[in-house]
């Protein structure tokens, strides 16, 4: 489906099914994650789940305004990989990491029903194109009626949504990207807190979204400068500068025979 274009010819090949198989195991194993969460009701919703719900269902309602308009027009080939990149990116990418409580700790129960209702919609988006696993996993997701099918269920319809906090959450994906790129090319674990200091410009930060980003890129302290912070790794998104001191985590010696050779070449 995804390589079908209206009017075009598919150039079938036996490597085409293997995107399809990866995506169902990419659901299946979203759905499990979700269903094996320990869900308590005595814990308050955490402000990075508040936020990540509701730029989700911002983003929800964008996506099904897209599908309206690619349905609308048969861009059928078009409209799938609508859903494939709004399930494989933003639903399994981000919401789920940015919901996901720390190990072995439980969720607390508003944001579980809150994840496990877009699970819903999102299912009902990939029906008409995955029926089968989509109907296994939504009759396995809550209780249903007797009877009761996702063949029959209503799809979402369009609600107004914010294009500036959509706008909003790029910047703070590509923030979050540049924490991740650098503790990678610096060879800094995950598991090891970061600080992390912010230079604001008049673009590319919403101080609304630091719960976010300080629960993504396992930061212990956040902080705001006016200058450039020496001897820290930095990146840049749009017009702000962002910070991480190396101090404790870099072999200065390494780090100084690596740079010479980049300055031969």
């Amino acid at each position: 489906l995804l390589c079908s274009p209206a009017g075009g010819d598919l150039l079938y090949d036996n490597s085409m099914p293997q995107q399809g198989a990866g995506f169902s195991t990419k659901i299946w194993n979203a759905f499990r994650l979700v269903k094996n969460l320990e869900v308590s009701d005595k814990i308050e919703q955490p402000e990075h789940s508040k936020l990540a719900i509701e730029w989700f269902r911002n983003k929800l309602s964008e996506v099904v305004e897209t599908l309206d308009s690619q349905f609308g027009q048969f861009r059928i080939s078009e409209a799938l990989m609508t859903v494939y990149t709004t399930v494989r990116d933003e639903f399994s990418g981000w919401l789920l990491e940015m919901v996901k409580p720390p190990y072995q700790q439980p969720i607390d129960a508003k944001t579980y029903a809150e994840v496990v209702d877009l699970f819903d919609q999102m299912l009902r988006l990939m029906h008409p194109f995955m029926p089968f696993i989509t109907e296994e996993i939504w009759q396995l997701l809550e209780e249903r009626k007797k009877g009761e099918t996702i063949m029959l269920s209503q799809l979402q319809k369009v609600e107004k949504y914010d294009v500036e906090l959509l706008a909003a959450f790029e910047d703070v994906k590509a923030a979050i990207s540049g924490i991740r790129k650098i503790r990678k090319e610096k060879n800094i674990a995950f598991k090891d807190e970061i600080q992390f200091s912010v230079q604001t410009g008049d673009k590319g930060f919403d101080v609304k979204f630091n719960p976010i980003i300080i629960k993504l890129g396992n930061i212990s302290e956040l902080s705001f400068v006016k200058e450039e912070v020496k001897g820290a790794a930095s990146f840049r998104v749009k017009s702000t500068n962002f910070y991480i001191p190396l101090e404790g985590f870099i072999d200065e010696k390494e780090e100084l025979a690596k740079l010479e050779e980049e300055l031969k070449y």
